[in-house]
């Protein structure tokens, strides 16, 4: 109200001082003069009409410059007035839909970062699975050789009992002639009992000559001690048949016992495969659950990602409405740019990214955080507050050249909330903020953009760097 009322006062004072020009100049022979002379007091007309040689009193022209001070005086309090006025709703309406865009922001980098634990989730259960194949496909190959071990120990045993069964054979045939010998044997024992009981007289009366009456005995004795080898022999055969057989025996027994461990152990390795392969079910599962979870909150972020984006759409339709007002305001205000600026940074002018660089628009002066940033030329205010991309940063307008171009520079990523406020009037030089590396930044540096007619342009064909 205060705002109107001091523009109403303005305007009254304006039309007072005016009129006694108005009526004078409206009485002269010269038409055209009023409209001279309006447009050259006129802000809002930068080029005023050029025609031939105006003749005027001096009181006219006192009037003439006292009506022109006032009108000027009235059009740059309106300004000032409408543009002050205007934040007060407009930083309701920007406040509302920053604390919008900002929590679907926080909404959408807490879901990324659910996706992250699902994420690490997930690949820590695929990268056990992993470990527990390989472990699994280990003892697969231990079972393997096991089995191949247990394989060849039962060829072995059957082998052994080959040779235990062959051997038994053999002892069974010394066993029978071992018989067959002792019953020979026992024969012969009765027959030379018979002939010690007279049974020998008739045998020496078959004896053909002397010779063999001499050697009888000794023939008999002979006969005896052949049967007595014989039968030694067949049973030292026999006990050697029956070593062997044991030996055998043994080594079978021997041969059984490994197998019966190898199975042991063979069944170790098999409990311990069902074991893993129940690890590498439940570590399946426990994948699938994080893809499945993963699946979802893609969808949630994608949702929400499209609920941000038309949030920061409208925070940004917005937010140039209110640039674009904002300039439209001081459009017509006696803003001259002499286009003489200068580095926002004077002792730090190295480019960290060019202008164009990946579609940038702008050029980033690297610094160090905290440097004071300065304004290129003299103008007014725009905008100063926070932006999800830009951060913390500052608008000012810098009027219009000789030609009616208009300039606008940008300073983004401040480190904390500008010095400077809407409406406020700075000085080339001024501090305006501080570099920092809020909004979408990755490291110290001043964002720099110069629009020219409301388009970005390169900064570099204006700020000397």
């Amino acid at each position: 109200m205060l705002c109107w009322a001091l523009c109403c006062l303005a305007l009254c004072c304006a039309a007072l001082a005016l009129q006694p020009a108005s009526a004078n100049i409206c009485r002269s022979e010269h038409p055209a003069l009023a409209l001279r002379f309006l447009n050259r007091q006129n802000p809002f007309y930068p080029h005023p009409t050029k025609g031939g040689k105006l003749k005027m009193s001096i009181a006219i022209r006192r009037n003439v410059r006292r009506a022109g001070a006032a009108l000027m005086a009235a059009v740059v309090v309106a300004a000032l007035c409408l543009n002050a006025a205007m934040p007060a709703h407009a930083d309701d309406k920007q406040k509302e839909l920053e604390n919008k865009k900002n929590e679907l922001q926080s909404e959408l980098d807490q879901i990324r970062q659910q996706l992250k634990d699902v994420a690490s989730d997930k690949a820590e259960a695929e990268q056990q699975k992993q470990l527990l194949v390989q472990e699994k496909n280990t003892i697969k190959g231990q079972i393997k050789a096991l089995n191949d071990q247990i394989d060849d120990i039962s060829a072995q045993i059957v082998e052994k009992e080959q040779q235990i069964t062959d051997k038994q054979a053999e002892i069974d045939q010394k066993q029978a002639e071992y018989d067959d010998r002792w019953a020979k044997y026992k024969e012969q024992v009765v027959s030379m009992q018979m002939l010690d009981q007279g049974g020998g007289i008739a045998l020496l009366s078959t004896a053909e000559n002397i010779y063999q009456l001499l050697t009888f005995d000794q023939v008999l004795q002979d006969i005896s001690d052949a049967n007595t080898q014989a039968c030694e022999d067949l049973e030292q055969q026999g006990i050697e048949l029956t070593n062997e057989r044991t030996q055998l025996e043994e080594a079978k027994a021997s041969l059984e016992a490994d197998e019966e461990e190898l199975q042991n152990q063979k069944s170790q390795l098999d409990s311990k495969t069902q074991e893993l392969a129940s690890n590498i079910q439940a570590q399946d599962a426990s994948i699938s659950a994080a893809a499945a979870q993963e699946q979802a909150l893609e969808e949630a972020k994608s949702d929400k990602q499209a609920e941000f984006d038309k949030a920061a759409d409208e925070y940004d339709a917005y937010l140039k409405s209110l640039i674009a007002q904002t300039q439209r305001n001081y459009a017509n205000a006696p803003i001259s740019c002499s286009l003489n600026f200068i580095c926002p940074l004077p002792s730090y002018k190295y480019i960290s990214c060019q202008y164009g660089s990946g579609g940038h628009k702008g050029v980033d002066f690297a610094a160090p955080g905290g440097t004071n940033i300065r304004a290129v030329a003299s103008g007014v205010v725009t905008v100063s507050g926070w932006h999800y991309s830009y951060g913390n940063y500052v608008m000012i307008y810098h009027g219009t050249d000789d030609q009616g171009n208009t300039y606008a520079t940008l300073y983004a990523h401040m480190n904390s909330t500008p010095p400077v406020s809407v409406g406020q009037n700075v000085s080339q030089g001024d501090v305006i903020g501080h570099v920092g590396t809020t909004g979408n930044s990755t490291g110290n540096h001043l964002h720099l953009e110069l629009r020219v007619n409301g388009a970005r342009t390169n900064p570099l064909n204006y700020v000397p760097h």
